[in-house]
């Protein structure tokens, strides 16, 4: 069943539609009995979502107190509040329940790394990156505060000096964002702010500046400038009403374009070097070629075929696109777990492992078949 498009837009969701609506439309889709596509989740990769997301919740709580130093009360009360050791043990009890239930997963496809070694990474990336911060650094904030209103967020803003994690939507376009850090000093100016772990980049400026469209349309008062803290370093830049027009209307113009392309079934596709790394690239006739075309033969292959012999229980061969004949094995176990296919099957074949000098591919636990 086709998405629709979302009722609000985020800057991540409009990112992502942009650069390919037929992606974020078969992401989102139902799937049989799954709300959207079920994407396989490497333990590997499961694990580096985990550690980055608790770098980035220990991030946000200390840039809300000016990035105490490591081992300060301060510093102390910052990991107390986002819960950072607790939430690696949370978050793998939580991922092995899901890949229990989830209609892809196997065996192979559970966290086991012990939560505490997880920490331990995130510590030691975290000590090679974080440096305290300065008097120019963005004001403290200790507590977090909800959705805001129109009368309230300004209010509040001026009687407290900072909010924090403000979830604000647009009054007229479907458009959400939730901001960090929102201060206002002395002389009412305001800055828009945010906390990052990674490395600096432009994009970082664009989302900032949407953050700042959508403080001056819910409370009337532009910001005077705009922010972003990282982990070892920072920089801020002031923004004015006409920048912040062209931007909106940019947004609008990026929202109306999105929700045509996402109305049609299916939205059309932008094929692109990413295609290699696309989730439901086989499921994109568009996008398919690039993919195909794309991968490193010396590691793992993207491959479409037909079968033209009787499937055995460890393998069979199939016919490429090109007309060539290509031997398809795999181990007893790993075909048990393929679905059942027969002569005159299409497939596409996703990280396949190249075998006997690229005679023949192997289907390995993490490949995948799909029946076209």
């Amino acid at each position: 069943r086709w998405a629709s498009p979302p009722k609000l837009f985020s800057f991540s969701s409009l990112q992502t539609i942009t650069s390919c609506p037929r992606r974020w439309q078969l992401l989102q889709s139902e799937w049989g009995t799954c709300l959207r596509f079920p994407e396989r989740a490497h333990p590997a990769a499961i694990e580096g979502q985990i550690v980055h997301a608790a770098l980035d919740r220990l991030s946000r709580a200390l840039g809300r107190r000016g990035r105490p130093a490591v081992g300060s009360p301060e510093f102390r009360a910052a990991a107390e509040e986002c819960g950072f050791w607790k939430f690696f043990a949370e978050e793998v009890a939580e991922w092995n329940a899901r890949l229990a239930e989830h209609p892809r997963a196997g065996p192979r496809y559970v966290v086991r790394t012990p939560p505490r070694e997880l920490a331990n990474r995130a510590v030691r990336l975290f000590r090679e990156r974080y440096r305290p911060g300065t008097a120019t650094d963005i004001p403290r904030a200790t507590k977090a505060m909800a959705d805001v209103s129109e009368g309230s967020a300004i209010c509040r803003l001026r009687h407290e000096g900072l909010l924090s994690e403000l979830r604000i939507e647009h009054p007229k376009l479907p458009l959400m964002g939730i901001l960090d850090l929102v201060t206002i000093d002395d002389s009412e100016r305001v800055t828009v702010a945010d906390f990052k772990t990674g490395e600096a980049k432009e994009v970082h400026r664009s989302q900032l500046l949407l953050y700042a469209v959508l403080w001056w349309r819910l409370t009337g008062a532009s910001p005077a400038r705009i922010a972003v803290q990282y982990l070892d370093d920072g920089w801020d830049q002031p923004v004015s009403e006409p920048e912040l027009i062209q931007v909106e209307d940019a947004v609008a113009r990026d929202i109306t374009a999105a929700a045509r392309a996402l109305s049609l079934q299916p939205a059309p596709a932008r094929p692109s070097p990413e295609c290699v790394r696309c989730a439901v690239r086989a499921r994109c006739d568009e996008g398919w070629p690039h993919s195909e075309a794309g991968k490193d033969l010396a590691r793992s292959v993207d491959l479409e075929l037909t079968v033209v012999t009787t499937p055995t229980p460890t393998g069979f061969t199939g016919q490429r696109r090109d007309g060539g004949e290509l031997p398809v094995v795999y181990d007893y176990a790993v075909g048990c777990t393929l679905p059942e296919v027969g002569t005159g099957s299409r497939l596409r074949l996703i990280d396949v492992q190249a075998a006997e000098d690229g005679a023949a591919v192997e289907v390995r636990p993490w490949s995948e078949l799909y029946v076209l």
